[in-house]
């Protein structure tokens, strides 16, 4: 009952959106065929998936560079999906590789959400689900160049305000628990906080500043502001947990006073208020000390940098960066060895596989590829257990689809089901559950012209079945066996960036002195790549690397406080 309970509280609070959802990608395939004609439908199918794929990153900040960028990717998809269709075949294979490299290299990120599966699974598409001929290419070409924008488009209507209150939301937490530190020591709340989780947050800010940046080494005057109140923050937790356990009469007015300051700055940033009071001279005073009054300048630089990053004009200055060519060619680059080798890897595997399946003419082979595009990740740890998901959410998904479609031999019902398993997949998360409602809807396509009897539709299924085990077992000998790369090894690498960007911000100093948007890059950096170094620790149960990571924080808040 407690399953039932919890499926049906997913379906209330998500209906409203996930419905909308929904009902706009209907519109958007059924307009997007009326445009581009009905040999493109499948094109705007690919673009829903597109458009919310993208919302991992933020794309607004540099809207014309991205709409350039996603114009020239689409567009070369296309061509090169073309020209794999009609080409010979060694200069299909070629193109068809090097369109593989570049999608995954480009789209896969070391210490950020990747991209890639998206664009992968939409290149195949347009090779085996949407072929076309010369004759119909420049319209296949308008009609990318036309997705393009609806990408942009999709991202400033749902996400452009997605930094700022990204932003807020995370310093109002941040102000929460930090009052709710002060109310234990003022004994006004008897249970002692929860321990922190104040760097975590840090972490999501620092994602999402740098998405936003304009270029490689450009993050913007107010992206400087909220990162350095999210800093703030934490050093002011540090700084309370640093007072002695026995408060004075004039410590417990101090941290009364500061409550009350971070109500009012939590107020503003919630949008309650409109105006942002300066710290209260009257309400802060009464302690003296080298501590408490670190703390009261940590609360006003507080003040300043919540005063800074909702200034309109501190979101469009960059501060100009004074590094070298070489180092911001570096930058821009930033080549990643897990990158290149998972790049390398599974463009091949791809390529390879495609060749196969259209020299032999494989019925449905397609489904062999999908499932080589779906299990080739990153890390060779990862492979198995995603396997595992498929395999079973394949499974279910089949057995349910030789039931509905045995049972709905009309075209209008399997329609019904096949749109019914695409609108609940809005209410999963979980990779079984998705697929699942995925096998539903392609196995109801491979049926969908023919009145099938059961034992066909079974057939189907058994069929499917075979490609995913198939693609499964040349998955994990490939990414497992023949050119591994383990989530240990990633782990070291991303160490040594660790320890290379964390010297160099020691050695940089004080921003306000040096190069800011050097120091700031640096910073956010680490803070990405210290989150990254957790998950990927936690994992491989490398139970020294808290205090490692503890040594080179304690550098850095010392140098903070300099």
């Amino acid at each position: 009952m407690s399953t039932i309970r919890k499926i049906g509280e997913k379906i209330k609070s998500g209906f409203r959106f996930n419905t909308l959802s929904f009902l706009f990608i209907l519109v958007y395939i059924n307009f997007f065929t009326f445009l581009f004609g009905q040999e493109n439908s499948i094109v705007a199918v690919i673009f829903t998936i597109m458009m919310s794929a993208s919302m991992v990153r933020d794309l607004t900040a540099t809207p014309v560079r991205h709409l350039c960028i996603q114009s020239l990717v689409l567009v070369w998809m296309a061509l090169a999906a073309f020209w794999v269709n009609t080409l010979p075949v060694p200069l299909a294979f070629i193109i068809h590789f090097i369109t593989l490299l570049l999608i995954l290299y480009s789209f896969t990120y070391e210490y950020s959400s990747n991209m890639y599966f998206p664009y992968i699974l939409s290149y195949l598409f347009l090779i085996f689900l949407a072929p076309i001929s010369a004759q119909q290419l420049p319209k296949r070409i308008w009609g990318m160049l036309f997705g393009a924008a609806s990408i942009l488009l999709y991202q400033w209507f749902m996400g452009r305000n997605r930094v700022a209150e990204t932003a807020r939301d995370v310093l109002c937490e941040m102000t929460d628990e930090i009052r709710n530190y002060i109310a234990f020591r003022l004994k006004e709340q008897s249970e002692p906080p929860r321990p922190s989780g104040i760097r975590s947050k840090l972490y999501s800010l620092s994602r999402t500043i740098y998405d936003r940046r304009k270029k490689a080494l450009c993050i913007s005057d107010a992206g400087f502001s909220m990162f350095s109140a999210g800093c703030s923050f934490e050093h002011l937790l540090f700084l309370l947990h640093e007072l002695p356990e026995r408060l004075s009469g004039e410590e417990e007015q101090l941290l009364a006073g500061m409550s009350d300051c971070l109500e009012k700055y939590q107020a503003f940033l919630r949008q309650e208020s409109g105006e942002l009071p300066p710290p209260s001279c009257s309400s802060l005073s009464g302690a003296e000390g080298e501590h408490t009054q670190a703390l009261t300048e940590c609360l006003n630089n507080i003040y300043a940098s919540l005063c800074h990053m909702t200034d309109p004009q501190e979101k469009k200055h960059y501060h100009r960066t004074l590094l070298s060519l070489k180092l911001q060619l570096t930058a821009v680059l930033d080549i990643s060895p897990v990158r290149i080798v998972y790049a390398l890897r599974t463009a091949l595997l791809l390529a390879c596989a495609t060749l196969l399946v259209q020299q032999l003419a494989l019925p449905h082979g397609k489904w062999l590829l999908f499932t080589l595009a779906s299990l080739s990740l990153p890390y060779a740890d990862d492979v198995p257990a995603k396997t595992k998901k498929r395999i079973s959410a394949t499974l279910i998904g089949g057995l349910v689809s030789v039931i509905i479609y045995s049972l709905v031999p009309s075209a209008t019902g399997r329609t019904a089901a096949m749109m019914l398993s695409g609108y609940l997949s809005f209410y999963f998360t979980d990779y079984r559950e998705t697929y699942a409602c995925s096998t539903v809807g392609a196995l109801g396509g491979a049926v969908f012209m023919e009145a099938f009897r059961f034992p066909d539709i079974a057939g189907i299924f058994v069929i499917r079945l075979g490609y995913i085990l198939a693609g499964a077992a040349v998955a994990w000998l490939v990414n497992c066996l023949i050119f591994p790369y383990s989530r240990a090894r990633a782990t070291r690498q991303l160490w040594t960036k660790y320890k290379t960007i964390t010297e160099h911000l020691v050695k940089t100093g004080n921003p306000a002195t040096g190069d800011p948007q050097l120091y700031y890059n640096l910073l956010i950096r680490s803070c990405m790549i210290e989150d990254k170094l957790l998950q990927n620790g936690e994992l491989e149960k490398w139970e020294e690397l808290p205090r490692l990571l503890g040594q080179y924080r304690k550098q850095l808040y010392q140098l903070s406080r300099s």
